[in-house]
């Protein structure tokens, strides 16, 4: 008798430790925009008046580019980054997002999705474009708005430009190191607002918790179909692609559309 007390005593115990371990979220993120990010074009809220845009054209190109951040930053605007996948619907904004859980249980994350999403034609006025001269794959996820249920693969190798979840997953409790993921997001021609919707799975079935940015929304700038003023910066000169004596060499087709936003 006393063997079966404990035994089920034991049970109903342990049963207890499982529900508080399921208690409350699974797992926590950390979400913070890319330190290292190299922006390739900068878009701007306020166009560049008249004497500004005769200034910047007169610059060589190197000036220009060391110019490009406090001229952003007094024109209401900010820098973009080239995608990993040329499969993109336009340049990005990239985060870091890190998956924390102090379950005793296991769990992993199986999926990620794009949920409430608003968006709106890009409001920028001014585009500054920068031609590359190389560039490489980044490890981890891009979603396209246009697809926003389907994060693709940007890992180097066979998995490039597949759907990232199809072939791997991120561990966490049970002392699982916290799983980290970078996240690149491109909007096209729009600017959106979003929060992201993750999957997971653990001994009890499927389920799904949100991810947001601190406790707010990802938000994604777009490059307007037609900007008010489109420059193109090379190592060399700066080109004014609205110009009626431009042509067209330097400049990239208009209007700006999926697959038709580089400047190779």
């Amino acid at each position: 008798m006393d063997y079966i007390a404990t035994e089920q005593s034991t049970r109903h115990a342990k049963e207890v430790e499982e529900n508080i371990d399921r208690e409350g979220a699974a797992f926590t993120t950390s979400v913070r925009e890319d330190p290292d990010a190299v922006y390739l074009a900068y878009i701007l809220d306020q166009p560049l008046t008249r004497e500004e845009k005769k200034e910047f054209l007169r610059k060589d190109g190197d000036a220009a580019i060391r110019e490009m951040d406090s001229l952003a930053a007094s024109h209401g605007g900010r820098g973009l980054q080239m995608p990993g996948l040329r499969e993109s619907d336009g340049y990005t904004t990239g985060w870091l997002i890190d998956f924390f859980s102090d379950r005793a249980a296991s769990l992993a994350v199986t999926g990620l999705r794009g949920k409430e999403m608003e968006c709106k034609p890009a409001a920028a006025k001014a585009v500054i474009l920068l031609r590359p001269e190389g560039g490489g794959g980044y490890d981890g996820v891009h979603f396209n708005l246009s697809a926003p249920e389907v994060p693709i693969s940007m890992n180097p190798g066979t998995d490039m430009g597949k759907p990232y979840f199809s072939r791997r997953k991120i561990d966490l409790g049970n002392g699982a190191t916290p799983g980290g993921l970078y996240v690149e997001v491109s909007s096209g021609v729009n600017d959106c607002k979003l929060v992201f919707e993750a999957e997971y799975r653990d001994a009890k079935g499927v389920k799904k918790q949100g991810v947001r940015n601190g406790k707010g929304e990802f938000e994604v700038r777009g490059i307007p179909a037609q900007p008010d003023q489109l420059f193109v910066v090379t190592l060399d000169s700066v080109t004014d692609c609205r110009a009626r004596s431009t042509d067209g060499e330097e400049c990239p087709p208009l209007p700006f559309e999926k697959g038709k936003y580089t400047i190779y």
